[in-house]
């Protein structure tokens, strides 16, 4: 429609009038344009685009963090044509529409697709100010305020009759920048009920609330204070919040019938927690025995129950990759609001936390193993109880051992089996609860060790399976032209770098790699049978058991078939941490041996105390990354160590066995500017309904700014100098003029 004066006359003021409108519809369109980009664009391309073709990944050599760069394509050509969306690379390949198909492995929802649609047809607007599209994740957490070493503030200057705490000090500076005041003080009937339930949960009684109302002492509503801190109550109540932060329950959740599904240590657990809050315990010293009580030399023999909040989280079937993850999440954002656990497939998508520190975690809690423990008995032991528990535990531990053994021996006669799975792996399937073994088939979990010990032995140059990495790199097609050169390279080695007994079996080329594995067979049989005669001969001689074998070339293929670690040993460990080392029918009995051993405990009259615990394996684990979380697809390995981005340049690998007890003193470290923020914000949220910073389960880039920045410092500050202590940071709290 065009605008058109009446004919024969003009009129300079409507075309004035028009061109105002048009300039004004302009300008309005880019505002709204702009608005349109930052609202819905920006944050789609850097969520769904950007890892793959930003400043520093350019997949296909497209970027696709600006206009320009847009408008200048890739390989393909331009990713766009403004005012264009069916003739967009860009839209086509996020339709799926033809050989290119973005993102390839999780499609744009339609809402998504519509949204980049509308955005081309407007002509793909682009503010000409906005900022880069995105800065790199470690660029960002150097200024994220969560991240910064926590301040000190010093104290705002205000009217000091308006001042109960500290605290009120900078609530009436934020209130004076927006010309505001405090409400008025609560009166005495409301101030009663209103602390009673922050500090206790429960409310006041008719008598309580009257004799306060009445109550003409200066100090009367800080003795008030001080009686309900000192309330059996207070730790109660608090302890149900800290309660929830560790995902307490008393039962496991789904468990297939073959678990006692009740915990025989979740209330232990709960009593410790509730113990330790009435004490007033450092809250360093609550995190440290809750993380690793098992390594604390000063610590009370009934500290071992705080360990349940690392072993009370779901079974999730009996999959122990799940369990470790659910550790990793209830330490890093139970402790320091961190969500570590979105970096177990991928580097994490908004926060500074690479696949590899999940995975350098992973590894501290996979080298850690579940151990029952009794606590402290009473002075009047229950003894029908301790003759039952004894029948039960020497039943299990029996059974235990002899399924081990025979699980041993099973594993030595079959290496050559083991072996040649080597060629198949894909096979066997990493744990899982729907496997069932029979006592004839090959134990996936021993074909995955020998896998990654052979992988170990090539790493360290083992003598004993020289032979087999040189001719495992030979391709199929090449093996039978290639061997002899290959034996020839091998008769030059000495006994430390080949074995000679393996030596001994390749002085001829092998005629394929299953030959190989055939000749590695006899050579473990051969030793295994020279063994077990020198075992009968001492037997029968009435002569100290041999510990090892005279010749070294035979100890060290012995030491392969019956030292600890090694691929044919199953670790003395409880079958919650070796259920995958035996054949189904094996591990059902043993289950069914330790759910009568919970039984007895659980419906015990003297109701006796246990604890689950974690304890270092004897033998520390290497992790590794698993490729988009698929523990089928191993990666490169890392070291067990701390997040690199409350590290700094000093990040060093844990020293002493999992690293668990320096895993749990670098987070309650002081200079760590998470945990302590972390906790003053929870308390502070509890008390009014709403954090400091309004995600009490999330410090991370996402997570919106402190409302006050300053007082969320200073009150961290004193919470440490005064020895991490809760009751007085919620005496701070309650006290304040803010409060009440």
């Amino acid at each position: 429609m065009c605008f058109r004066p009446p004919s024969g006359v003009f009129s300079l003021s409507r075309f004035i009038a028009a061109a105002i409108l048009l300039v004004a519809c302009n300008s309005t369109y880019a505002d709204d344009a702009d608005q349109y980009f930052e609202s819905h664009i920006r944050p789609l391309l850097i969520d769904k685009c950007n890892n793959c073709h930003g400043a520093e990944k350019q997949s296909g050599g497209l970027r696709l963090d600006s206009r320009e760069a847009m408008l200048k394509g890739g390989d393909s050509g331009a990713a766009m044509v403004p005012g264009d969306a069916n003739g967009s690379h860009l839209i086509q390949a996020i339709r799926h529409d033809g050989d290119l198909k973005m993102p390839p492995e999780s499609p744009l929802e339609d809402a998504q697709k519509e949204l980049l649609v509308k955005w081309v047809s407007l002509g793909a607007p682009w503010p000409k100010d906005s900022k880069p599209l995105k800065s790199s994740i470690a660029d960002s957490a150097k200024n994220h305020w969560a991240f910064q070493p926590v301040s000190h503030p010093e104290l705002p200057t205000v009217v000091q009759r308006l001042v109960r705490t500290p605290v009120d000090a900078f609530i009436h500076q934020k209130l004076a920048a927006d010309n505001l005041t405090m409400s008025k003080e609560a009166d005495r009937r409301t101030l009663i009920r209103r602390v009673s339930y922050s500090l206790t949960g429960l409310p006041p009684t008719a008598e309580e609330v009257q004799r306060f109302v009445h109550d003409s002492a200066p100090n009367a509503y800080e003795s008030l204070v001080e009686r309900l801190l000192a309330s059996p109550a207070h730790g109660e109540h608090w302890a149900r919040h800290w309660l929830d932060v560790a995902r307490y329950s008393d039962t496991k959740g789904y468990v297939y019938a073959r678990e006692e599904r009740f915990w025989v240590h979740a209330w232990n657990y709960r009593d410790w927690v509730v113990n330790a809050l009435n004490s007033d315990m450092a809250y360093d010293r609550f995190l440290l025995l809750q993380i690793a009580a098992d390594q604390v030399e000063d610590r009370r023999d009934d500290d071992l129950a705080a360990m349940g909040f690392l072993t009370l989280g779901r079974r999730f079937l009996g999959v122990r990759r799940d369990i470790i993850d659910d550790r990793i999440d209830v330490v890093c954002r139970g402790t320091m609001s961190l969500t570590v656990g979105c970096a177990r497939c991928h580097d994490h998508k908004y926060d500074p936390i690479p696949t590899a520190d999940y995975y350098s975690l992973y590894g501290v809690f996979d080298s850690s193993l579940e151990q029952l423990v009794e606590l402290p008995k009473p002075d009047s032991a229950d003894a029908i109880f301790e003759k039952a528990l004894a029948e039960k535990k020497a039943a299990l531990d029996s059974l235990l051992q002899e399924r081990r053994q025979s699980t041993s021996a099973r594993l030595r006669s079959r290496v050559g089996d083991y072996l040649q799975a080597q060629l198949e792996l894909s096979k066997y399937p990493e744990e899982g609860f729907d496997q069932i073994i029979a006592t004839t088939d090959l134990l996936p979990s021993f074909v995955h060790r020998w896998r990654d010990y052979l992988r170990d032995c090539e790493k360290t140059g083992d003598p004993v399976f020289a032979a087999w990495h040189a001719f495992r790199m030979i391709p199929t097609a090449e093996f039978g032209d290639r061997a002899q050169s290959v034996s020839r390279d091998l008769s030059q080695l000495g006994a430390n770098q080949l074995n000679p007994k393996i030596a001994a079996a390749f002085t001829s080329p092998p005629s394929s790699f299953a030959n190989v594995v055939e000749r590695y067979a006899a050579v473990f049989k051969q030793t295994d049978e020279s063994w077990q005669a020198e075992l009968e001969k001492a037997k029968t001689a009435g002569a100290p058991e041999p510990q090892r074998m005279d010749d070294p070339a035979d100890e060290q293929v012995r030491a392969v078939l019956y030292e600890a670690g090694r691929p044919c040993h199953v670790p003395n460990e409880p079958v919650v941490s070796t259920e995958y080392d035996f054949d189904s029918g094996t591990c059902n009995e043993l289950w069914r041996h330790q759910v009568e051993l919970d039984q007895t405990i659980l419906n015990a009259a003297s109701q006796p105390k246990f604890a689950v615990i974690l304890k270092d394996r004897q033998f520390p684990v290497t992790p590794r990354i698993f490729k988009r979380g698929n523990s089928a697809q191993k990666g490169d390995d890392v070291p067990r160590r701390f997040l690199a981005a409350l590290s700094g340049q000093d990040r060093k690998p844990f020293e002493h066995g999992s690293g668990r007890l320096e895993l749990a003193q670098c987070i309650i470290d002081p200079a760590n500017p998470l945990t302590a923020r972390v906790i003053v914000n929870r308390v502070w949220a509890n008390h009014f309904g709403k954090g400091i910073v309004s995600s009490p389960g999330d410090f991370g880039l996402r997570a919106d700014p402190p409302s006050h920045p300053e007082l969320l410092d200073w009150l961290t500050t004193r919470f440490i100098a005064d020895g991490w202590s809760l009751k007085k940071l919620h005496r701070l709290i309650v006290l304040s003029a803010a409060f009440q």
